[in-house]
């Protein structure tokens, strides 16, 4: 699964997507993360800021990898001046 992340709704869909591939409830997940169910729920829902130490918790439990890399187009300079 790859999957462009440019808003909380559409991380929170992704890690709903990789929880329901594998498999697991939303309390499988809680318990293999160390993170509450009720948190999970708010992230999928994409209505909960998530700490990076949280994102990478249910990252590793649902075995999956957070990769950066450069923008297609465009310079970060115009991109940072837009937002």
């Amino acid at each position: 699964m790859v999957v462009l992340v440019q808003s909380a709704r559409t991380l929170g869909c992704a890690l709903r997507d990789g929880r329901r591939d594998g498999g697991l409830t939303q309390q499988q997940l809680a318990t293999l993360s160390g993170v509450a169910q009720p948190t999970i729920s708010n992230i999928e829902r994409g209505a909960s800021r998530v700490s990076l130490d949280t994102l990478l918790r249910i990252l590793a439990a649902l075995r999956l990898e957070l990769v950066l890399q450069p923008r297609e187009s465009g310079d970060l300079a115009s991109y940072w001046q837009h937002r």
